[in-house]
């Protein structure tokens, strides 16, 4: 008997670990919209495909002056917009500090199957 309530404890816990997203995929995210005025960025971003997750660990941008942006670069800023989320929009705006250059922007989104990044959009902030 003592080893039924072992064993069961033992499948059970298993089986909540084998629960969850990672045997689905990451989330797929594309930026909808972005104005930039007075080196201010306002930038919206949809998920449109949760990857089969209920809510996001992690939501957010970055950009650098490099193509693409990178998360674990040097040169790449984030700007975290929200954690353990179950929203599948989101946005940010802030300063973008060069004039005169372009920046390469990205959404991203983590969930627990893995982080994932949008296309990345080329924004414009003077004459280049």
């Amino acid at each position: 008997m003592k080893h039924i309530k072992r064993l069961t404890t033992l499948c059970f816990c298993a089986a909540i670990m084998l629960c969850g997203c990672t045997k689905y995929g990451t989330a797929v995210s594309t930026i909808t919209s972005t104005q930039y005025e007075n080196k201010q960025l306002t930038i919206n971003a949809t998920i449109t495909d949760n990857g089969g997750c209920d809510y996001y660990m992690e939501q957010g941008f970055c950009y650098s002056l490099f193509c693409p942006p990178n998360l674990n670069d040097i040169y790449t800023t984030q700007v975290k917009v929200s954690n353990y989320s179950q929203v599948d929009t989101f946005s940010a705006t802030f300063t973008l500090p060069l004039s005169d250059t372009a920046y390469y922007v990205c959404a991203y989104v983590k969930n627990s199957a893995g982080l994932s990044c949008s296309d990345v959009v080329k924004i414009p902030t003077g004459n280049k």
